[in-house]
């Protein structure tokens, strides 16, 4: 009872009275008192309560969440970084935003076998539950561009349809296509919106376990001229690697190539490392690798000879680093020509960094 209660005004007072004259009132009375009071409202950490739960497939829902005044506007195509404590141990995965509105934002999650976080979700969330989130990130957001393709597979659709959403609701002058790739019709997320944006762009919804299998490559061999959109991709990795090896068989100019992940292959071998002569083309610098840099990162690599590299989460999860290899060879996170610095490491005698 008292927790609704304390949702409903929460709710009621950053709809009418704002988040900036919040964040100045609260800021300016802070203390023990109004801490324990309004432990929502009067803390430095940006946190959100869960206003809605509803279940998109039987292993996917959707978490509408209401942001405290610290949260940052965010853009479609973004994420966001929920933590969760379990047995007294705090554990952060990263949830692309599926759903943008005025006062919440929402995320979709996809239960995973044996996936401590989602499951956990799953089994304990509910409304008025209060989660550390944080400022929305990532750089999976609309580049203006006049034809667009959005290519995904199973939860991977979650930023490309916020994308969608986006473009329709705001009718740009875009013409925009999307194929999302599911198992079964029952694996599909958000079916019911997916079926109604059709009556107003491209949609294709390939399925790879039906009598007559289809896939994404299948569906652009068979409408070759989507290959002269700018493409938007996100998906599992090994699902992303293979549509970028494709794209790279067309030819497709993989500059044109947005991506989002959050995850890929940790187990890397880098067998006997050259001295590799690095060229950071945003620095202008050149680095000659020396015997204590064998072993480290590019941003390792570059933060030892006194280059500041963007950077955000040092694990390969926030995207923030991700640079354009322009020549040579990388290990490690690595899509087509996006790399991530953060997590790869020099694999020729020169890499040219852009």
């Amino acid at each position: 009872m008292l927790n609704e209660l304390a949702l409903t005004v929460n709710q009621w007072a950053l709809k009418n009275v704002g988040r900036e004259w919040i964040d100045y009132f609260a800021s300016n009375t802070m203390n023990l008192g109004t801490k324990r009071l309004a432990p929502f409202f009067w803390t430095y950490d940006c946190q959100a309560k869960i206003v809605n739960i509803r279940h998109e497939t039987h292993d996917t829902m959707t978490l509408e969440l209401l942001p405290n005044q610290h949260f940052a506007q965010a853009q479609a195509g973004q994420y966001i970084e929920i933590t969760v404590t379990i047995d007294g141990i705090k554990h952060t995965r990263c949830y692309s935003l599926s759903h943008l509105h005025r006062d919440t934002v929402a995320v979709t999650i996809k239960r995973k076998e044996g996936g401590l976080v989602s499951n956990w979700l799953f089994k304990h969330a509910q409304r008025g539950m209060c989660l550390p989130i944080s400022y929305p990130q990532g750089r999976f957001v609309y580049q203006g561009q006049k034809s667009i393709l959005l290519i995904s597979a199973g939860s991977g659709i979650t930023p490309c349809y916020a994308l969608l959403n986006q473009l329709l609701a705001e009718k740009k002058t875009v013409d925009v296509a999307l194929i999302a790739q599911f198992k079964t019709t029952e694996d599909v997320i958000f079916a019911d919106a997916l079926n109604a944006a059709a009556t107003k762009c491209t949609v294709y919804l390939p399925l790879t376990r039906v009598d007559i299998k289809a896939d994404v490559i299948s569906q652009i061999e068979q409408h070759p001229e989507l290959l002269e959109r700018d493409i938007y991709l996100c998906g599992p990795a090994g699902f992303m690697d293979k549509v970028v090896a494709y794209l790279e068989s067309k030819n497709y100019d993989l500059s044109r190539l947005a991506i989002e992940r959050f995850n890929f292959d940790e187990n890397i071998d880098l067998g006997e490392q050259c001295l590799s002569e690095i060229y950071f083309q945003s620095h202008n610098t050149t680095v000659k690798m020396n015997e204590a840099d064998k072993g480290k990162t590019l941003l390792e690599i570059a933060e030892a000879h006194g280059i500041e590299l963007e950077h955000g989460c040092r694990t390969g999860m926030c995207g923030s680093c991700k640079c354009r290899l322009v020549q040579g060879e990388v290990t490690g996170n690595k899509l087509g020509v996006a790399v991530y610095p953060c997590t790869a490491y020099p694999a020729s005698s020169k890499v040219v960094i852009g």
